[in-house]
């Protein structure tokens, strides 16, 4: 008598999640005097869960200016640099350290 064995069916390998590693990203700011109350750091940090290390500043009634390095997610990094220019922020990349001129 002949016995059948049963071939495990083989799990199909499940797809990788797409790596979204960490990411550091230098940016100057430049807010117009209607945005100078606001907290978009505060808002980065907890929208975001991003990492602020504000390099330089310079803020008053009429403007505020800042270089601003920010630390986390690359997509996280993408979505907080839309919600800034979306708000009215100007937003540039810094490619030298700030701390090296």
């Amino acid at each position: 008598m002949a016995t059948k064995v049963k071939a495990k069916a083989k799990a199909k390998p499940k797809p990788k999640a797409k790596s979204d590693g960490l990411a550091t990203r230098r940016m100057e700011l430049n807010f117009p005097a209607r945005l100078v109350q606001k907290p978009f750091i505060y808002d980065l940090v907890k929208r975001f869960d991003l990492v602020p290390n504000i390099r330089r500043a310079s803020i008053t009634h009429d403007f505020g200016y800042m270089m601003l390095e920010l630390k986390g997610r690359s997509s996280s990094l993408e979505k907080a640099m839309l919600y800034l220019r979306k708000s009215g922020v100007g937003v540039a990349p810094i490619e030298k350290d700030v701390l090296e001129s």
